[in-house]
């Protein structure tokens, strides 16, 4: 059974009026951007695409047209499995999706800005908002793990022709969080244990800091993946050593940035020994692992 249409033909039903619906599957701003005339929208990555769907077609007999923005995008080829499996009996999938109806010269109903017109950096630095940024820690040992959050004290990154050039971020150590343990008396405790020479010393250290030397594009990168390859100088203690790490950094809105990090520091090398296999012995239940995971988060205007 044929479950594609192409662009020719689907033009020749609309111009014959038959009696199908055509259903945009990506999010509504982009079906509000442009859309082929006719069309509905439910949007195949909400979780309630089914739901919305059957609101708007009632009868499971209904011919459905799906389309999304182009043949790289697996949505429409996605949506007409779930329209599928939940009962729909004829689903065509639109050959070549959005770029193909419009690189054809059919005709799009266009109602707001175009969605597709990339966002840009704006050149020069970029003072990181300190509300809206923050940098998360996981610490484990063998039978249990901790999580929380630190403040950004301040930061700004530099961007040349679009590209990240340098920059620093400093770090709060005196609000230094736990958000797992609900006891908070435990959670006090656990905080003056990190706040303390066995962990952070943040009396003698209260700030640690990354500064950016350089970066390197990923070749191919896909949103959603780092883009990016940093390597910087993160201090802490006042200790500095020369990490690298991969980062999301795209555009924000009206030339903005919003940058993203998951990466593992050993402890140890920045003085952290507590509870450290490779510097003592016999530790029992006071083992911890010499990995932190950290997470940064950044938002500079």
């Amino acid at each position: 059974m044929k479950n594609t249409i192409t662009c020719m033909e689907l033009n020749q039903w609309i111009n014959e009026e038959r009696d199908f619906v055509i259903l945009d599957v990506l999010p509504p701003e982009y079906h509000g951007s442009r859309h082929i005339p006719r069309a509905i929208n439910a949007c195949v990555y909400e979780m309630t695409f089914i739901d919305q769907l059957r609101e708007l077609v009632r009868d499971a007999h209904t011919c459905i047209v799906v389309y999304d923005s182009s043949a790289k995008s697996m949505a429409s080829a996605c949506a007409a499995r779930k329209l599928a499996a939940a009962g729909f009996q004829q689903v065509l999938e639109l050959v070549g999706g959005m770029d193909e109806w419009e690189g054809s010269g059919y005709p799009v109903d266009v109602l707001g800005p175009d969605m597709d017109e990339e966002a840009v950096i704006t050149d020069g630095l970029h003072q990181v908002d300190r509300s809206m940024s923050r940098l998360e820690w996981i610490g484990r040992n063998i039978w249990k793990r901790h999580h929380g959050t630190i403040s950004i004290k301040d930061g700004e990154l530099r961007f040349e022709k679009g590209v990240l050039t340098g920059g620093s971020v400093t770090m709060d150590m005196g609000t230094i969080k736990d958000i797992d343990l609900e006891d908070d008396t435990l959670n006090k405790l656990l905080i003056r244990h990190l706040s303390s020479d066995d962990f952070f010393d943040v009396e003698q250290h209260p700030t640690a800091k990354f500064e950016i030397l350089e970066c390197a594009a990923i070749p191919g990168a896909t949103s959603g993946t780092p883009n990016c390859v940093i390597t910087g100088t993160l201090t802490i203690k006042d200790i500095s050593r020369q990490i690298l790490i991969h980062a999301s950094v795209v555009a924000g809105e009206n030339g903005g940035v919003l940058a993203h990090s998951c990466f593992d520091i050993d402890r140890t090398q920045w003085n952290i020994n507590y509870g450290s296999g490779k510097i003592f012995e016999n530790l029992g239940m006071h083992l911890v692992n010499d990995i932190i995971s950290l997470e940064l988060f950044l938002t500079a205007p």
